[in-house]
């Protein structure tokens, strides 16, 4: 067993899922190396698809690709996003693993494209040059945020995930209109100029199933402000190219969040149909299978958790619309982080992955352990046959070759 362990991984592992080659490779060159623009770019792109979990540069290549065919302003906010976020990652001495992963870049990321996307209908602000000035303040604020919550955090072992862009998105929000001078619930006028995909919309009282289907595709190019089909395709490709398994959980948990939205919703069920109440959802369950073995137990847990971030959803949406804030990513982080706290307990039913690359390598690894542990079990001393097993968890051996 102990031999297995010190094997070497296969060198076409490290070009699949999270593309740990490249990673690596990357690692070694120091930033005052002509390797620099290589190393943030491959930061910014890994940022851009770990929003969703997708830890992996060409994914990230067509996510942006997504947001240039969904909306431009959207594709430069999220590079400049990127790129200060990466200045500030070095700036606040962040772990250079978690740049080149774009672990800590991932918040401003998020700030970038919904503040573009959402804000300026929101707050009355269009995209001015103070509305970019006010922009670049909430990326720096929000990589300070992201460095102190997880240095709080760290004693429970449980990631912040996007709660750092929450608070800075907020912040942000509220401030650009105080200084449009909207208060209390007074939204701006609308533009003449109606999306065409909210303008196609029937406000008919019937659910309209096909729509809500839709409405589950849509909700991936939710996630990044473009909520399109073409861009939403793109961003499930990049998915896709990530981890399969990992897709199926997405898919899933958008397809349970737009259901109940469509359930909960009132006529003409525009939410549900665009995708909106899909990717809280969506993120709950993949980011389950992203950090906890994807085992039957965990299957179930996706699903409660899935069901939990729609309902929550639910439930908040009436106190972020008496503030005019949407409703953002609040329900993901709650739902999440509920089911993963259980994942970090001792004799947790749930496997914790130490190490994180992409679901199917987590899986195969696991259940290498458990026959590790079976085989042991066979040559173990005769006087500790009749004890029972200690079920090994991701956590027990890192899950690591």
């Amino acid at each position: 067993m102990n031999n297995r362990r010190k094997e070497k991984p296969p060198v076409w592992l490290g070009w699949i899922g999270d593309m740990s080659t490249i990673t690596q490779f990357l690692l070694e060159k120091p930033w005052g190396s002509p390797w620099c623009l290589l190393k943030a770019a491959n930061s910014i792109l890994r940022a851009i698809g770990i929003v969703a979990f997708t830890n992996n540069p060409v994914s990230g290549v067509l996510i942006l690709a997504a947001m240039v065919v969904g909306n431009m302003n959207v594709a430069w906010a999220c590079l400049l996003a990127g790129g200060v976020g990466v200045l500030f990652a070095k700036i606040l001495k962040q772990p250079e693993q978690q740049i080149s992963d774009g672990v800590v870049v991932m918040n401003e990321i998020l700030v970038g494209c919904i503040s573009v996307a959402a804000f300026p209908a929101i707050s009355g602000h269009t995209l001015t040059t103070i509305f970019w000035f006010y922009l670049t303040l909430a990326l720096i604020i929000t990589a300070y945020i992201d460095k102190g919550l997880n240095s709080l955090m760290a004693p429970s072992k449980l990631p912040a995930l996007s709660i750092p862009f929450n608070i800075a998105a907020v912040v942000m929000l509220l401030s650009m209109r105080s200084a449009a001078g909207l208060t209390g619930t007074r939204l701006p006028d609308l533009p003449s100029n109606t999306p065409p995909l909210l303008a196609s919309i029937n406000s008919t009282e019937e659910i309209q199933w096909l729509k809500v289907m839709e409405g589950t595709l849509l909700a991936a190019g939710q996630i990044y402000g473009v909520g399109s089909i073409d861009s939403s395709i793109l961003i499930y490709l990049g998915f896709l190219l990530f981890s399969p398994l990992f897709t199926i959980f997405m898919f899933m948990g958008s397809i349970i969040g737009t259901v109940i939205g469509a359930m909960l919703s009132a006529a003409p069920y525009t939410d549900a149909y665009i995708g909106l109440w899909g990717y809280n959802a969506m993120l709950t369950a993949g980011g389950i299978s992203f950090f906890m073995v994807p085992t039957p137990g965990v299957v179930l847990a996706a699903v409660v958790g899935a069901i939990l971030a729609a309902t929550v959803q639910a439930a908040s949406l009436h106190i972020f619309n008496t503030m005019t804030v949407p409703v953002l990513s609040y329900p993901f982080n709650v739902a999440t982080l509920l089911i993963l706290a259980i994942g970090v307990t001792t004799n947790s039913p749930f496997p914790w992955v130490a190490d994180k690359t992409f679901p199917e390598h987590h899986v195969f690894l696991y259940i290498r352990s458990l026959r590790a542990q079976n085989a042991e079990a066979i040559t173990q001393d005769p006087e500790d046959q009749g004890k029972p097993l200690k079920i090994l968890t991701a956590e027990d051996n890192h899950l690591t070759y």
